[in-house]
């Protein structure tokens, strides 16, 4: 198995990306006496429902993976072990039982990351799509991330897709179905499907709003002002005046060159700005070009690049989903949507 594997389908049905079998194996206990014992061997006999009271860490493992890529990560006593392909099968019930909702017009992409250890399903809904003018077309979109490392909480995440420019569009406010859970004894699988499924209903108020955006104004120096804000906000340094307001000068200057980029195509609109986040959420690695003036007055072009060389994109995209949807839901945002 490779590090990241992606599989394109249009059947919610087809779980076979996620046939992968984990166990739970002990690589350290405690007996009765006290006496601590400890075994790294990945070959123990599976770890049995009478012998969790004695488990104080252990592994888990992917059982068909090659030894040296097996071990998935460490677990204590309250870890809930939720193979992958026992949640999506629950998850497409829940799907299913939507009278609303059609399922069978979907387009599915699944990611299987680092031998398995972190999983994505993406459900895009074709037939719940609604178009902007011209190519420009959101639709109904779910998207579900676990993992079995506890490197990813269990994440589920209900928004839309913009097929133009490829961007995973978040909603903010009470609008969001978001969820994060860690897997212990306490993750309720059966409950968060539940609130999922429920959560579906929302995709027509959340397309009446994207159609708000397109009608309200917002400037490039209104658009700057919320990244200053916002996206682009820093706390300051310890040597830094804490009364004062920081940014991270890159990140500004990349959401503002974003604006201009698609200003012709978009408008000087909120429905710009929100792109602009979300194009920022999705493309984790883009290169762009400043022009500076150096300390002779001469002018010269320097390239930057928005991301980290060696950072993994999965990461990246999810981190940066979760910012923009706390934009959506601040008081500064608000208030341009209230204009």
């Amino acid at each position: 198995m490779l590090d990241l594997q992606i599989y394109e389908h249009n059947d919610i049905e087809d779980l076979s990306a996620f046939e992968i079998q984990f166990e739970k194996r002990p690589t350290g206990w405690q007996d009765f006496e006290g006496n601590w014992h400890r075994d790294d061997d990945i070959d123990l006999d599976v770890l049995g429902p009478e012998d969790v009271h004695l488990l104080r860490t252990g592994a888990v493992i992917n059982k068909d993976a090659d030894p040296k890529d097996a071990k998935m990560g460490n677990f204590g006593s309250k870890y809930q072990l939720v193979n992958h392909v026992d949640y999506f099968a629950k998850q497409n019930t829940a799907i299913m039982d939507q009278n609303d909702l059609d399922w069978r017009n979907v387009n599915v992409i699944d990611h299987v990351y680092e031998f398995g250890a972190k999983v994505q399903r993406s459900i895009h809904f074709l037939e719940h799509t609604k178009n902007f003018g011209g190519e420009d077309q959101v639709c109904l979109r779910s998207d579900t991330f676990n993992s079995v490392d506890q490197s990813w909480k269990f994440q589920q995440f209900i928004g839309a897709y913009r097929s133009l420019c490829r961007n995973t569009l978040v909603f903010g406010g009470e609008r969001t179905f978001h969820t994060k859970k860690k897997h212990t004894t306490n993750l309720d699988v059966g409950a968060v499907i539940g609130k999922a499924s429920a959560a579906l209903g929302l995709f027509s108020s959340n397309v009446e709003l994207l159609d708000k955006l397109r009608s309200i104004p917002c400037n490039f120096e209104q658009a700057k002002e919320l990244f200053s804000k916002t996206i682009a906000a820093r706390p300051p340094s310890a040597s830094e005046d804490k009364s004062k307001s920081y940014v991270t000068k890159t990140k500004l200057e990349y959401m503002l060159h974003r604006y201009l980029e698609d200003l012709n195509d978009l408008g000087p609109n909120l429905w710009l700005v929100y792109n602009c986040l979300t194009h920022w959420s999705t493309h984790t690695k883009e290169v762009f070009e400043r022009e500076e003036i150096d300390d002779k007055g001469r002018r010269k072009v320097v390239t930057l690049q928005t991301g980290k060389e060696g950072s993994k994109v999965w990461n990246v995209q999810r981190q940066r989903q979760e910012k923009v949807s706390k934009v959506l839901a601040s008081s500064h945002w608000q208030k341009l949507l209230a204009a």
